[in-house]
């Protein structure tokens, strides 16, 4: 009895050690380039217990968790929802400051570090105060977005200068899209766009439904999709004269993008990926107009904790394997969690890797590919 209990006691120890940033608080010397190739995935953090934290993938599949802790021995604000990389720097936005309860300090709400080695470069929380839980970012040059329940702000880092853009009020809690120097924002069925140094909307896109997805196409045009009845849409724009390029209408599945924070759909091309805010994963061409399902991870061998998504997939622009992130359940079941990378190149989908229980609420997926 005495040894089980000896034993029972060193796998307790072992897995409070593990679930830890580092009893020891020491952090990792910034490294140029560790973080320039990869995958990031943010945490919101659990908001009674916990900041917002980064995951880092490297492409060779290597995790480094706590990642922004691990470099600078601070954490990142309350429920993190968004980042943007542009120029060398990635933007973090949070909802909060961060628990005054946490072990570690909190750097804030918007936080900008290096984007090869995240060393914080500065951050911001009294500039930005009038901000009601803001959600997502998007940068053009000095010009932050910041998306909160009101609209669309532009904060200049170079003044400290936070103004509500006029019309963005709407503007959905889902990401924003850059391309060609214009930040593309999904509203109610609209799309907005905004231009740096610009007060006001400079362009509104009228769709027919409620939009749940805004992404950049890999011609530097849009993908919106939209949730039309019977048959949910996909649709192509023109990201400068802002005519429809071609609709197809999805006949597998919904593009809906739930409650959360991400959008409904994701592309490699013409190929599109989407999953209804649930764990099933569709496919749809955009060039020959055909949809189809391809799995639900809740039936994968090995994928057992799969109870529900919690934000939508996103597709690899390289490899064209689609992540998925999903927890077992809300409660303390959070913890049991899957970041899932699916390949869909054979006739049979493939589970290529998952990384089990890393997440804690995970706000998003990021491919620093997608930023360039």
């Amino acid at each position: 009895m005495k040894k089980l209990f000896y034993y029972f006691s060193l796998i307790l120890f072992v897995g409070l050690v593990a679930c830890s940033n580092d009893d020891n608080d020491t952090v990792d010397p910034p490294f140029v380039g560790k973080y320039k190739d990869g995958t990031f995935i943010l945490n919101e953090g659990n908001m009674t217990t916990e900041n917002g934290s980064l995951i880092f993938i490297s492409p060779q599949g290597e995790v480094t968790d706590s990642a922004y802790w691990r470099v600078n021995g601070t954490e990142l604000g309350g429920s993190s929802q968004d980042l943007f990389i542009t120029n060398g720097k990635i933007y973090i936005i949070s909802q909060d400051e961060g628990l005054a309860s946490s072990k570690y300090k909190s750097d804030g709400r918007l936080i900008v570090a290096n984007a090869e080695t995240l060393e914080k470069e500065v951050a911001y929380s009294s500039e930005i105060s009038v901000l009601t839980k803001p959600t997502h970012v998007a940068v053009l040059g000095d010009n932050v977005f910041i998306r909160d329940g009101k609209g669309i702000y532009s904060f200049n880092t170079s003044t400290a200068e936070l103004k509500l853009i006029e019309g963005t009020s709407g503007a959905l809690k889902n990401r924003m899209a850059v391309v060609k120097n214009k930040v593309f924002v999904p509203a109610n069925k609209s799309v907005l766009v905004l231009e740096a140094g610009k007060a006001a909307v400079s362009h509104k896109i009228e769709l027919e439904a409620a939009v749940s997805g805004v992404i950049k196409t890999s011609d530097g045009n849009i993908f919106v999709s939209i949730t039309s009845s019977p048959n949910n849409k996909i649709l192509k724009i023109n990201a400068d004269n802002y005519e429809v390029i071609k609709t197809n209408e999805v006949t597998e599945g919904k593009v809906s993008a739930g409650w959360g924070a991400t959008p409904g759909i994701s592309a490699k091309g013409d190929v599109i990926y989407y999953g209804n805010a649930s764990t099933k994963i569709y496919r749809h061409n955009f060039a020959t107009g055909t949809s189809e399902f391809l799995v639900d991870s809740k039936t994968v061998s090995g994928l057992e904790n799969t109870g529900m998504a919690y934000n939508n997939l996103a597709v690899h622009p390289i490899t064209g394997e689609v992540y998925q992130t999903t927890i077992k359940a809300y409660g303390w079941d959070f913890l049991l969690n899957n970041i899932s990378v699916f390949n869909f190149d054979t006739t049979t989908p493939k589970l290529s890797v998952n990384y089990a229980n890393y997440t804690h609420f995970p706000a998003g997926i990021f491919f620093t590919y997608d930023f360039r």
